[in-house]
C-alpha cells in the first residue's frame, strides 16, 4: 500500500491576520538622568551614570555616560502654555571646547595679559526641530487632552520628594547617533576637564590654564515672534572605550628612526629613533633615542661632535581653533512624523505679512527697482580664530655621553666586527614623562591639538632639525 504524500496548504489571509513583531528601533537603557527648568525638562536614558560634584551644583549630579557605540536617547518635556503658543522647540547634541591661556595670540611677542582670555568652540553639533503651536487654526480638543494624559501619567511615576513644574508637560522624545570616524586620529574627544598652574613669560610668574571639553543635550524654546522663550543644558559624558590589546598577542617594540635635516651638505648625520607607532597614552612616557654618524668615517670629527655637539629636545603643543565654526551636523532620525512642506517649518508671522505686501506693492518700473539704499550697513565679521603653540618639556644636553653597542642575550654569539663598525659613532638616551592633565590630541571640526617631538643638534654653526609628529591619548 503507498503512502500518500502530505499536502502543503498555503492560505493567502492567514498572514494578514497575525501581526509581525516590530523589531525596536531605540536601545532600552535602564538609566535616566533628570533636569528640570521652570518651564522645561529633560530625562536622558544612558547605559551608565556617574555621580560628580561639578560647578553649579549644590549637591551631586547624575550624570549620564555614554561610549562610543550608543546612542543618545531621551525625552524632552514642555510646559503646555508653550506648547500651545506659535514656536519651534530645538533639540541638540553638541559639544564644546573651552581654552583658557595667557600665551594664545601672544606668538610675535610676549604681552602681559592681567586676565587670560576664554575661548569657546563648538566642534559639533546635531539637533532636532519641532513646532509648536498652530499658526493658522486654534488648538484641537484632541492634542490637548493628549497632553493632559501624559503629565498626570508623568506625575504618577515621579518620586514624592521631586518637585513638579507648573501646569502640565508634553513630551518631545529625540535621539542623536554619536559619529565615528573611519581616519584614525580623527575621533570624537572624550570628556575632559583639567586646570594647569605654571610659569609664563620671561619673568615667570604664575599663570593658570584651563582646557575642558564636555557634551550636552540643550532644549531651546523660542515663541515665533521671539517675545519669550526657555532653554535647558543637560550635561553628558562621553568616554570611548579603549582598544582592548592582548599582551599574548603583542609583537617585539619596534622603532623607527627619523633622520634630522640640515640647510646644507655635512660631513656627518643624525637621527632620532622612536618607538613604531608613535602612540603614546598621557599616563606614560616618551623614549627616545639621538644618534650620529660621520661620513666618511672620521674619529678626529666623531670625538669633536661628542663633546660639542648641543642636542635638544622639545614636546610641543599647537592647539589651533579656526575662525568659522563648522559644525559636523548628523541626520538623526524624528520619532514624531515631520513632512517636507514650508508650513511644518518656522516661519515668523511678521515675516509673511511683510513678503504679502512686498509682492503686492512691486513697481512695474526698472528704475525705482534699481534704487540703492545710501546707509548700507557692513556685513558682520567673522570671528578671529586662535593658534598656541606651546613647548611642555624642553631637554637639553651638551655632548652625546654614550657610544652604541651590541647587547647580547644569554646564549647568544657574539657579533661580528662588521657590525660594530656599522654602529653610529655617538647616542643620547632620554625620556619624556607625560602627565594625566595634558589634552588629548584630535582633529575634529575646526578645532586640532597636536603634539610634536622637535629635535635640534648643533654643531658649530650648523643646526640640524627634525619635529616629528605624535599622538598622545
Amino acid at each position: 500500500m503507498l503512502s500518500r504524500r502530505p499536502i502543503l496548504r498555503v492560505d493567502p489571509n492567514a498572514v494578514g491576520d497575525k501581526d509581525v513583531p516590530s523589531q525596536p528601533s531605540e536601545p532600552e537603557y535602564p538609566h535616566t538622568s533628570v533636569f528640570r527648568s521652570p518651564q522645561v525638562e529633560v530625562h536622558v536614558r544612558s547605559p551608565s551614570v556617574k555621580v560628580l560634584r561639578g560647578k553649579g551644583y549644590d549637591v551631586a549630579q547624575s550624570l549620564p555616560v555614554f561610549g562610543d557605540h550608543d546612542k543618545v536617547t531621551g525625552t524632552v518635556l514642555l510646559d503646555v502654555g508653550l506648547c500651545a503658543t506659535p514656536g519651534r522647540l530645538t533639540i541638540s547634541f553638541q559639544g564644546t571646547f573651552v581654552y583658557m591661556s595667557p600665551n594664545v595670540g601672544q606668538s610675535d611677542g610676549y604681552v602681559e595679559l592681567a586676565r587670560p582670555e576664554r575661548h569657546r568652540h563648538v566642534f559639533f553639533s546635531s539637533s532636532e526641530t519641532r513646532p509648536t503651536g498652530e499658526l493658522d487654526s486654534p488648538r484641537s480638543t484632541t492634542s490637548l487632552r493628549d497632553a493632559f494624559a501624559a503629565s498626570v501619567r508623568y506625575r504618577r511615576e515621579r518620586r514624592p520628594s521631586q518637585t513638579s513644574l507648573k501646569g502640565a508637560l508634553r513630551p518631545f522624545p529625540f535621539s542623536f547617533v554619536i559619529p565615528r570616524s573611519e581616519q584614525s586620529g580623527q575621533e570624537l574627544p572624550p570628556t575632559f576637564s583639567s586646570v594647569a598652574v605654571g610659569e609664563c613669560g620671561p619673568r615667570g610668574r604664575p599663570c593658570v590654564e584651563r582646557a575642558e571639553v564636555s557634551y550636552a543635550v540643550v532644549a531651546t524654546w523660542e515663541a515665533a515672534d521671539g517675545s519669550d522663550g526657555a532653554m535647558l543644558e543637560a550635561p553628558v559624558l562621553y568616554q570611548p572605550e579603549a582598544d582592548f590589546q592582548s599582551l599574548d598577542g603583542l609583537q617585539k617594540e619596534s622603532w623607527l628612526e627619523i633622520p634630522l635635516k640640515s640647510d646644507r651638505p655635512l660631513p656627518f648625520v643624525c637621527a632620532v629613533t622612536l618607538p613604531h607607532p608613535a602612540t603614546f597614552s598621557r599616563s606614560g612616557s616618551i623614549p627616545y633615542f639621538v644618534v650620529f654618524t660621520t661620513t666618511p668615517r672620521s674619529a678626529t670629527l666623531a670625538r669633536e661632535i661628542a663633546a660639542d655637539a648641543t642636542i635638544s629636545v622639545s614636546l610641543l603643543r599647537e592647539v589651533r581653533i579656526d575662525s568659522t565654526t563648522p559644525l559636523y551636523a548628523v541626520p538623526s532620525p524624528t520619532s514624531t512624523p515631520s513632512t517636507s512642506s514650508d508650513e511644518s517649518e518656522f516661519p515668523p508671522v511678521a515675516s509673511r505679512r511683510l513678503l504679502k505686501r512686498v509682492v503686492r506693492s512691486a513697481p512695474p518700473s526698472l528704475a525705482k527697482a534699481k534704487q540703492i539704499p545710501k546707509d548700507k550697513p557692513l556685513p558682520q565679521l567673522p570671528p578671529s580664530g586662535i593658534t598656541e603653540s606651546r613647548a611642555l618639556h624642553v631637554d637639553v644636553c651638551i655632548g652625546f655621553p654614550k657610544r652604541p653597542r651590541y647587547r647580547c642575550e644569554p646564549h647568544q654569539k657574539h657579533p661580528p666586527l662588521e657590525s660594530h663598525a656599522s654602529l653610529p659613532d655617538g647616542l643620547y638616551k632620554g625620556k619624556i614623562q607625560l602627565e594625566k592633565h595634558m589634552l588629548p590630541a584630535f582633529d575634529w571640526a575646526g578645532l586640532r591639538v597636536k603634539y610634536y617631538l622637535e629635535v635640534s643638534v648643533i654643531v658649530g654653526q650648523d643646526q640640524m632639525r627634525a619635529r616629528v609628529p605624535l599622538r598622545i591619548s
